[in-house]
């Protein structure tokens, strides 16, 4: 057993050190925010079945239970073409195809389970400013209220998009830009959402409506960054109008609207060039959200860390542990960001050939149950 460190108090950095507490003596979680950064951070996550799976396995599932909703449907269309798939929880033996909760929610259960493991100790306002690697041994400068104080770790754990300015830190980071953005709000509609989420492929690009509490739906509007800059200054009924002529009119009108944020959109893949560091979740890779699938690749990312971790430590040296799961997790992650990139550019172009082909395509996933099937395990699950 050996004590780590995890840079980064997100949900993927939390996680994997409530998966890994038993088989560490110590883990030190140092987080940039403050304390209680997360409360009022209503932002819309999606969880797979393969992350509720996990989140049930360490105990934290039924500490989310009041605070999410289900996706019992999805429906994927796209505009002024035939063809569309509806997807039922039923029909593969599920009692939802997803589950939506806030990231201040998920934080807040995460950080009340870590609270009640001796070994696990979370140091908030603590920026980790530097990482020298030094015979074997990880030592970090922490800046923590003007005072530079230094620790040494054996193995460091890279988590929740934790690679920006660290002095020391070798990383090789490859980054493709999609010259999209996206605009994320929630959106009260006129017909309730009925635990449905929709996926509507329009000329200016996706949008995703996912069901939220209070029968709202969270909205994700991504497309060419100039458009979305665009929507951002209308006023909240110019945009909701615009919303409803993308749309269509499957909810009924769009009535009201929360504040609207939007940021740039890329893809990234990391590769660390330390043998005792590993990257999780967003600092490992980051993608386009049109396949909902960014968190729990890193859910799986840490879970398949742990369990690489605790198979063969009386066998294996550490770094040799590492090492494969650095392996073993790369051509996962490559595989994903390439069917992102894929939806991305396929559902893009607006070539009258394309849009039928893509109608084609919606309509045979539908009416093709292995397929269909295939499919949802593979957004639920990762396999």
């Amino acid at each position: 057993m050996s004590d780590s460190s995890i840079i980064g108090g997100g949900p993927v950095g939390l996680i994997f050190a409530i998966l890994n507490h038993s088989h560490t003596k110590k883990i030190h979680i140092f987080e940039a925010k403050k304390k209680d950064f997360f409360n009022q951070d209503t932002r819309a996550l999606a969880l797979s079945n393969g992350s509720r799976v996990i989140l049930e396995e360490i105990g934290v599932w039924d500490r989310l239970k009041n605070n999410i909703t289900r996706i019992k449907k999805i429906h994927t269309s796209q505009v002024g073409v035939f063809g569309r798939t509806l997807m039922e929880a039923g029909e593969f033996n599920e009692e939802s195809l997803g589950y939506i909760v806030s990231y201040g929610d998920l934080i807040q259960a995460l950080k009340d389970m870590i609270e009640s493991l001796s070994n696990v100790r979370i140091s908030f306002d603590t920026r980790v400013t530097k990482c020298v690697d030094k015979e074997g041994k990880l030592n970090l400068s922490l800046q923590t209220e003007n005072k530079i104080q230094k620790f040494q770790s054996e193995f460091v754990i890279l988590a929740d998009g934790a690679t920006d300015k660290i002095e020391g830190l070798e990383l090789n980071k490859k980054t493709k830009q999609f010259d999209h953005s996206a605009i994320v709000t929630k959106v009260l509609t006129e017909f309730p959402h009925k635990n449905v989420a929709y996926e509507r492929f329009a000329p200016e690009g996706p949008i995703a409506l996912l069901p939220n509490k209070k029968d709202k739906f969270s909205l994700v509007w991504t497309g060419p960054s100039k458009y979305i800059d665009e929507l951002e200054k209308l006023s909240d009924k110019s945009f909701l109008n615009h919303l409803h002529g993308s749309f269509g009119d499957r909810v009924g009108n769009f009535i009201e609207c929360d504040s609207r944020a939007t940021f740039i959109l890329k893809q990234t893949y990391v590769e660390v060039l330390h043998s005792n560091i590993v990257a999780l979740g967003n600092a490992s890779q980051t993608m386009h959200p049109v396949a909902g699938q960014g968190l729990n690749t890193g859910i799986r990312d840490a879970y398949k860390l742990n369990k690489s971790l605790i198979e063969s430590t009386h066998t294996k040296t550490l770094i040799t542990l590492l090492d494969e799961y650095k392996h073993s997790r790369a051509s996962e992650r490559k595989k994903i960001l390439n069917f992102t990139e894929m939806l991305v550019k396929g559902f893009s172009s607006d070539l009258i050939g394309l849009k039928r082909a893509r109608g084609y395509a919606l309509s045979l996933l539908d009416i093709t149950k292995p397929i269909k099937k295939s499919f949802v395990r593979k957004m639920s699950y990762g396999e």
